[in-house]
């Protein structure tokens, strides 16, 4: 469990190191709170923002089980909680 966060982590790295992910400043300056699969996405995107985490992850969590998405991350901008997946 713990290797495939670190693969995912490494993978969504070396996708904001390539510059095809486009996010915010503060956004791709912060760590990611959550982030699941060991497969690289072709693109993160922007899906929504919440108010609290719980509500960012929750929704993450559901899509992700839906089928909606592979990955996802739940980052803290200035005022609440953005949404990003993976397809």
């Amino acid at each position: 469990m713990r290797i495939g966060r670190i693969l995912a982590g490494t993978a969504l790295g070396a996708v904001l190191a390539v510059g095809t992910v486009a996010v915010p400043a503060h956004a791709a300056t912060a760590p990611a709170t959550r982030t699941v699969s060991a497969a690289a996405p072709t693109a993160m995107e922007f899906y929504d923002d919440y108010w609290t985490q719980a509500e960012c992850l929750r929704v993450a969590k559901e899509g992700q089980a839906a089928g909606m998405w592979k990955i996802y991350s739940c980052q803290k901008s200035a005022w609440d909680w953005d949404l990003y997946v993976g397809y």
